[in-house]
């Protein structure tokens, strides 16, 4: 989700239940933010199941991933409940508890005990504090909602590129003349794309490839194009030209590239990508001298956040299985154990972390690969790991 504070003294509060989806939800929070992510609850076999989410007050964008059958997720706001089926979607609630659901991609249904309405991309409902649900109908231009431009800075950049490649910046407000700069680490080969997203008056957005050869944009959406991207770390720089007012615009910065869905192991110039296949896992366990024998491994096939891996073993004489769910945080890895047996028993996830802290050496909380890591997903079946030379 990206989130955008709430009036002042007021709070949203998020309280994940259970619901089910083949990957988890993206969530891109906007800082500072009164409402820290929570692990979400899954199944035994790491697929979330039955979310529901309360939000009190503010602004919040969501991405949910192909639902499976018999699966939801929904938010529940003061007026009504916005129910969700793999879409982009945005609430927000105002302080006297209208609720407006504007929905990007797939389709909504917002409803409570007086009836519902079901939005379509592109289309908006309202659902007033006395109940009443208005009908579907067109987006409606709104300057505080930063949502719109990030949303199309994020699709400028989709196309030919990897999912799961984007990393977002948003930045402070920005004035005339002023800039701000960000990094992007690239292990080279294909192609980069970046794009800036703003509400409205004039900015600029340069990149700066690790050749040293720049190349800029402007624009309402500018986007930067560079092909036979060479390996490194990319400099995107976001300059505020004119009509920015005394308050300024915050700027919303997208950037993705393309790379191959198989095992790799590339260092250059600061860049790092790492490509494993559950094969490649299998034999970096063995390696390592942990005592688990008969080692099998699956990976989730396409998750644009994070990573699923299934095993089983034998470890000190005890079979066992489990789930995991991997995901970078602060440039290291973060292990959240989802579910696990012993000798058929289900075992309890804390027990779970102790175990992987115990045969890794390391907090599976913050395990460190030997390099800062940028973004962690999977790809056919690959877990795909982008970074940078710590």
């Amino acid at each position: 989700m990206r989130w955008t504070p709430p009036p002042r003294s007021r709070s949203t509060s998020p309280t994940p239940r259970s619901r089910t989806a083949r990957a988890p939800p993206t969530r891109r929070a906007r800082e500072p933010s009164s409402a820290p992510p929570t692990p979400w609850p899954r199944t035994r076999k790491a697929c979330l199941h039955d979310v529901s989410l309360t939000q009190q007050v503010g602004r919040i964008f969501t991405n949910v991933q192909h639902l499976v059958s018999g699966a939801s997720f929904d938010v529940h706001g003061k007026a009504a409940t916005a129910s969700v089926r793999g879409t982009k979607f945005e609430v927000l609630i105002a302080a006297n508890g209208t609720m407006t659901v504007k929905v990007f991609v797939g389709t909504v249904t917002l409803h409570n005990s007086s009836g519902s309405v079901t939005i379509n991309a592109g289309q908006q409902a309202i659902a007033n504090p006395n109940g009443s649900i208005g009908p579907a109908g067109p987006i409606q231009p709104d300057p505080n909602d930063p949502f719109g431009p990030a949303l199309d800075a994020s699709n400028a950049v989709s196309g030919g590129t990897t999912p799961g490649t984007e990393q977002d910046f948003i930045g402070a407000p920005l004035h005339n003349g002023e800039q701000q700069q960000f990094t992007y680490s690239y292990a080279g080969g294909s192609l980069v794309k970046a794009s800036l997203g703003y509400p409205g008056s004039a900015m600029k957005l340069t990149v700066k490839a690790p050749d040293a050869q720049q190349y800029t944009a402007t624009g309402k959406l500018p986007v930067v194009v560079i092909k036979n991207a060479p390996a490194g770390i990319y400099t995107i720089t976001v300059n505020g030209v004119s009509g920015l007012g005394t308050d300024g615009e915050g700027p919303f910065v997208a950037v993705a590239s393309l790379e191959s869905c198989a095992s790799a192991d590339i260092e250059q110039n600061g860049a790092v990508h790492r490509g494993y296949s559950a094969q490649d896992l299998v034999a970096a366990v063995q390696q390592s001298g942990v005592s688990v024998s008969n080692l099998k491994l699956t990976i989730s096939e396409n998750s644009e956040a994070g990573a699923i891996v299934t095993a089983s073993g034998i470890y000190d004489g005890a079979g066992w299985s489990g789930s995991v769910v991997l995901v970078a945080h602060n440039g290291v890895f973060d292990i959240m154990p989802t579910s696990g047996t012993v000798f058929g028993m289900s075992v309890p996830a804390q027990q779970l972390v102790q175990q992987i802290g115990a045969a890794i050496g390391q907090d599976p909380s913050n395990v460190n690969p030997g390099f800062t890591v940028d973004r962690l997903f999977t790809c056919n079946s690959v877990m795909m790991v982008d970074g940078r030379s710590a």
